[in-house]
């Protein structure tokens, strides 16, 4: 414990400098799927007052419990009066998010109004980040027409989400008008690019898919080169499943490369402990000789040393 402080404080000078400190290593945890620790350093950070690791602090309570608690409500609240949108929309939100509570009136208008007098100017003055936080406080409004209408300005601004987010709102919601699927399907991979291209992993990864899925094998495995350089779990996790199968998998990747498709599987489980991986691992060892495992063995120990994987989960999304 000794050491732990000596070492945050070492980092930091002061209280908000070790409330961001704190923060940083709990949405790190957080984004890897660890949420007891995440909430550890979130509730600790929050506890010195920064209002956005009060916001996690109350999604992963909130999400534990399937409603919001008490606890929850109280770390939502503080997030809110630091001007967090997201937290405001979660006091705004309609549906049965009290559970078994019966003292949780939110006075949901007045933070769903909250909300859109803070996000509103900052969007309408240029704030890419405040168009997208823009979208998600007219979705709970009820205003999908507005909330297109943002998300759209802030992926033809350059926000790499919300090229990825249009995408997928085009592609699962159906929104906006096309005359024909193909027109629809033709910007959903506009978008995907774009986003892509930014560097948005998840982007990537999907748009490695969906190249696949219509049969252009040569832009798909232009992408899966690319998701080895990520650190995002699904990008990793299938950019060695491909590489181990090569020619006869379905991405039909030029060659299979089994040490470093095997070496990639053994540093992914190595830094994040994935049960599924160890079963894609079990699965492919009797097929490859004790060389190919050898040199795999070896060639994992400098994949991914040091590198945090991420699940790049959604602030308000989930």
């Amino acid at each position: 414990m000794l050491l732990v402080a000596t070492t945050l404080f070492a980092r930091a000078e002061t209280s908000g400098d070790v409330a961001e400190v704190l923060f940083q290593d709990g949405y790190t945890l957080y984004q890897q799927q660890y949420s007891p620790n995440a909430f550890t350093k979130f509730k600790e950070a929050a506890q010195l007052g920064h209002a956005k690791a009060a916001y996690y602090a109350g999604n992963i309570l909130r999400r534990n419990h399937t409603y919001i608690t008490e606890e929850a409500e109280a770390f939502y609240r503080q997030a809110a009066e630091g001007e967090d949108v997201y937290a405001m929309l979660r006091l705004a939100q309609k549906g049965n998010f009290c559970g078994t509570l019966r003292n949780c009136d939110y006075g949901r208008q007045e933070w769903l109004q909250r909300a859109l007098n803070s996000v509103l100017p900052k969007a309408e003055a240029g704030d890419l980040e405040a168009m997208k936080e823009a979208y998600s406080v007219y979705r709970v409004a009820g205003d999908k027409k507005k909330a297109w209408g943002w998300i759209q300005r802030a992926a033809e601004g350059g926000h790499a989400f919300s090229q990825y987010w249009v995408a997928i709102l085009l592609e699962e919601q159906d929104m906006g008008f096309y005359w024909t699927e193909a027109g629809r399907r033709a910007d959903m991979l506009k978008w995907l690019k774009a986003s892509a291209e930014h560097g948005f992993p998840k982007a990537m990864f999907k748009l490695a898919v969906e190249y696949k899925e219509d049969g252009r094998f040569d832009q798909a495995n232009g992408w899966v080169d690319r998701l080895g350089q990520t650190d995002y779990f699904d990008a990793l996790y299938n950019y060695g499943l491909i590489l181990l199968e090569g020619p006869k998998g379905m991405f039909k990747y030029p060659a299979a490369k089994p040490v470093e498709g095997l070496a990639v599987l053994m540093a992914l489980h190595r830094q994040t402990g994935s049960a599924a991986v160890q079963r894609s691992i079990d699965k492919r060892l009797p097929s490859l000789t004790t060389e190919v495992v050898t040199e795999a063995e070896v060639l994992s120990r400098e994949l991914l040393v040091d590198t945090p994987i991420l699940h790049y989960l959604p602030k308000f999304g989930i």
